[in-house]
């Protein structure tokens, strides 16, 4: 018999003891595992306490549609990275799903929101601070597509962390792969440049802005004057500064965009239909006069999500257009 000097004491629901030399006592096995099989033992011993040892795991959520009676919002899982949520009376909101232990972090593509969701341990109820969604009708999985890397679905948190001050190079490649949260960034930069462009151009319209540098200012007459073109230029500044912030009243909300940006956004709205977007798209073309565009895109808006609000604005349309 060789000498036996390291032991393990473990709990005996934790191995089946019939695999080794054991000293079964109370609730306890003495595992004796002799000095030149130790080293041999260790790597595979180890790793097998630690697994049996570890609390399982909740089970992630069925296919299948998913209710919160007191609200009336509909959850439903098609994959295990697809998804929707409706509410009462609005369009269903396209989800990213990721399973992260107990929880299943659902990230709303049409808004850039997240939200974070407990999974029962059965995986028959989700629940987050305000809703409480019990499994109503399980269903078959789709395939679940693969992202490629580099791509914001890959990577849907650090995307998402970075969508308000992404710029506009990410959101126009992230709006083409159908995340339509980075296709609203897209347009309402666009619009915002419109809008500056807008008081820019009125500022310098004005007549009380000289459109040439005062005298103090031209380096090669006799009368340039270094510390007073700074004053002049100050005084300047400050009064196209007091007429751009006047005119911000009037700024319009819907600017006029240039073709180049409408043909963009519009080329989108047909690429990837969202029901907000395309809405957006749609108000845009209007405003520049492009009428049977500003139409298709509505009808993409309310097609794409059966979505009430564009469908009625549908019809506003219809009734205001010239027979």
């Amino acid at each position: 018999m060789p000498d036996w000097p390291y032991a393990y004491c473990v709990s005996t629901a934790q191995v089946r003891p019939a695999l080794f030399s054991s000293l079964i006592k109370d609730d306890a096995v003495l595992l004796a595992v002799a000095p030149r099989r130790l080293r041999r033992w260790r790597a595979a011993l180890f790793p097998l306490l630690a697994m049996l040892a570890l609390p399982a795991a909740a089970q992630s959520p069925p296919c299948g549609t998913f209710k919160d009676p007191s609200s009336g919002a509909v959850l439903r899982v098609y994959s295990a990275v697809q998804g929707e949520r409706q509410l009462p009376g609005q369009a269903a909101e396209p989800y990213h799903l990721q399973h992260d232990g107990d929880q299943l972090l659902a990230a709303n593509t049409a808004s850039g929101r997240m939200v974070t969701l407990a999974v029962s341990g059965d995986g028959r109820s989700l629940s987050d601070e305000t809703h409480h969604y019990a499994l109503d009708a399980d269903a078959g999985c789709q395939t679940a597509p693969t992202f490629p890397a580099g791509s914001c679905r890959a990577d849907i948190t650090t995307c998402f962390g970075q969508m308000t001050w992404a710029g506009a190079d990410s959101w126009r490649r992230w709006c083409s792969e159908g995340v339509s949260a980075a296709c609203n960034r897209l347009i309402e930069d666009y619009r915002s440049e419109a809008r500056s462009a807008w008081v820019i151009a009125k500022v310098m319209a004005n007549d009380s802005i000289p459109s040439s540098p005062p005298a103090v200012c031209v380096e090669d007459s006799e009368a340039f004057d270094a510390e007073a073109c700074r004053h002049a230029e100050e005084a300047e500044r400050a009064k196209a500064v007091g007429k751009a912030f006047a005119l911000t009243k009037d700024m319009p909300s819907e600017p006029i965009l240039p073709d180049a940006e409408l043909d963009e956004v519009a080329k989108l709205c047909r690429q990837q239909p969202s029901a907000a977007f395309c809405t957006d798209v749609a108000s845009a073309l209007r405003t520049a006069g492009r009428l049977p565009a500003a139409r298709e895109a509505m009808q993409l808006a309310c097609r794409s999500a059966e979505d009430p609000p564009a469908c009625a604005q549908l019809v506003i349309q219809d009734n205001d257009a010239p027979n």
